[in-house]
Parts: C-alpha cells; sequence; structure tokens
C-alpha cells in the first residue's frame, strides 16, 4: 500500500492511494489540475484510477470532483444523504452511473481493497471517516470530525496508520480574530478536533501494529506545526507512550507529503 496528502486543509483535501492494480482518491477538494501537479511530484498519474471516496459534501472535500468525474471512469463512493446534500447546480454535472451509496459500518470490497465507512460527528448531512484494508495493512482516514465515541474505538484500533485530524489550538482559537459563532461551531462536538483532543483519542487507539500518524486539516490561522507536535508529545508521554515510535506528520494545504509505502 503507497499513499500521499495531496492537500489537506480547508482550502481543498485529497488523499491518493495505491494498492496493487487498484487507485483511490479520498476526497476531491481541489482543482482537477491541482490533483495532476502534485501527483506529477511524486511521478504518479491517475491513468487507472479505480474509484474516488467522498467523505462529505462540503466545498473543500468535492471541488474537484465533478471534473474529476469527467475525466476518469471511477466509481464514486458516498452516502446517499451526502449526495444530496450536494448543490444541484454542481451534481446536474455529475454522470450519476458512476455514484454508488455506501452506508456506515457496511464494509464493501474495491477489487483488492475492503472499505469500511463509519460515521464521523460533524455539521455535514452525513460525514463518515473509512477504514481501509489492502495488502495486509489497515488504514483509518478521519478528518472534519468534532467528536469521536467509543464505540467505535473497535474498529479503528491498532491500524497500521492513521490520517487523523488535528485543526485547531484552542488558545489560538478563542484569540483570533474569527467571529464568535465561528469560535463556537469549530469547538463544537460537530465542528472539529483540537491538538488535544486529538492527541488523547489517537494515544487511546495505537497499538503495536501503529507506525504511521499524519496529522490532518490543521487550521492555517489557528494552529502551528510545532503545537500539534508539542501537544502529541505531552499527551502521549501521560499516557506512557513514546512518540518517537511513530512516524508523525502533519500534512500541508498547498504540498503533497512524502510517498509513504507500506
Amino acid at each position: 500500500m503507497k499513499f500521499t496528502i495531496l492537500a489537506s486543509g480547508s482550502g481543498g483535501n485529497v488523499t491518493y492511494l495505491e494498492s496493487g492494480d487498484t487507485t483511490l482518491l479520498i476526497d476531491c477538494g481541489i482543482t482537477y489540475r491541482q490533483i495532476v501537479q502534485r501527483l506529477r511530484q511524486h511521478d504518479l498519474k491517475l491513468d487507472n484510477l479505480s474509484a474516488i471516496l467522498i467523505t462529505h459534501e462540503h466545498t473543500d472535500h468535492i471541488k474537484g470532483l465533478d471534473v474529476t468525474l469527467r475525466r476518469h471512469d471511477a466509481a464514486c463512493y458516498m452516502t446517499a444523504a451526502t449526495y444530496d446534500g450536494i448543490h444541484p447546480r454542481q451534481k446536474s454535472n455529475y454522470n450519476v452511473a458512476q455514484i454508488a451509496f455506501v452506508d456506515a459500518f457496511e464494509p464493501f470490497s474495491i477489487n483488492d481493497i475492503t472499505v469500511t465507512p463509519f460515521r464521523i460527528s460533524h455539521d455535514a448531512s452525513d460525514a463518515v471517516g473509512y477504514r481501509i484494508e489492502a495488502e495486509g495493512r489497515t488504514l483509518v482516514y478521519a478528518t472534519d470530525i468534532g467528536y469521536l465515541p467509543k464505540r467505535d474505538y473497535d474498529l479503528i484500533r491498532n491500524a497500521d496508520v492513521y490520517i487523523f485530524e488535528s485543526n485547531y489550538d484552542v488558545t489560538m482559537l478563542f484569540t483570533s480574530s474569527r467571529p464568535f459563532y465561528l469560535k463556537q461551531r469549530i469547538d463544537s462536538v460537530k465542528g472539529h478536533m483540537s491538538n488535544a483532543d486529538s492527541a488523547y483519542n489517537m494515544a487511546q487507539l495505537v497499538g503495536p501494529r501503529t507506525k504511521q500518524i499524519v496529522l490532518a486539516h490543521r487550521s492555517r490561522e489557528c494552529n502551528t506545526d510545532d503545537l500539534v507536535i508539542e501537544t502529541y508529545n505531552e499527551v502521549f508521554r501521560e499516557y506512557g507512550l513514546d512518540i518517537a515510535e511513530y512516524h508523525l506528520v502533519v500534512a500541508k494545504q498547498d504540498e503533497p507529503t512524502t510517498l509513504f509505502e507500506l
């Protein structure tokens, strides 16, 4: 399994994943041209795109979806409520034959990959994260998440890789110039996950198999890479965990991560 995060943040989100002859995109929130350009940095192409997994209908997750679907004969998986939540003007550009509906906690297969959606607490119609299994490895993708219920821990515990939200630092958020209603929305259980909440959840999810943590959807105005890493260090120490045992990376908005290979 190989993957790279091409974009992560409120300006757009796309992750590329490859297993054998199967190629996936998770979300499609930047332009098709940007996707192609960033893949080119890793000598990758979308020629054999198998499928696109959509987490929810917000623009930073579907901005480039219409063009990508027109350019590629790939299936696009999302919940029915997410599809209903997409603006009719944008949806009118989709080929409905390419859309496949999924339900939370119901696994499905894309060639050699098994995908299990799980429900995400966010202010969208029916946001989901994804547990992806291929080649004996498991990757968990969970961003735009205000709260992670303990009942979901068993499904996503001890993955090889986590792509997990660490959106904001609480002090930076509440001392920012953002309107108070927006601060409340971000800090709510239907908003985003703070560095501390992210770290406390992750400390309880990692296991002996976990080798890689990519922290995603970092706010450019209300967070920094240093704060994310500092918070994770502190929380992992509280749990008796050595952060050095995990390859911790903070994903960027405007440039792809390394091409990781498991």
